[in-house]
């Protein structure tokens, strides 16, 4: 998936969104003083209830524009973010309600 970019943010374009189940998708803060933020979602046959069975995962990330992200620094924190966790994407922790 390509990388995407709007007047407000950058998208990174690391998973497509059809894998996940529509319903559960949601974005969530990864360091709101830097302006990340996390599109996140259960991936597909595994939301029932309202719940993800396996823990929701991230689709992409946004970058916000007005906290000085440009497409090149993005692309390395994703890099730098993916080395840390030795995987493509990051699983959300799951909790309990």
């Amino acid at each position: 998936m390509p990388w995407e970019e709007t007047d407000d943010y950058i998208r990174s374009g690391h998973e497509n969104p059809d894998q996940y189940d529509k319903d559960s998708m949601r974005t969530i803060d990864i360091d709101a003083a830097e302006g990340i933020k996390a599109v996140i979602g259960c991936p597909k046959g595994n939301f029932k209830g309202g719940k993800c069975a396996v823990g929701t995962q991230v689709q992409s990330f946004l970058f916000a524009k007005e906290k000085g992200w440009t497409i090149t620094k993005a692309k390395e924190w994703f890099e730098k973010s993916k080395e840390k966790k030795g995987t493509k994407t990051r699983k959300t922790k799951k909790t309990k309600s």
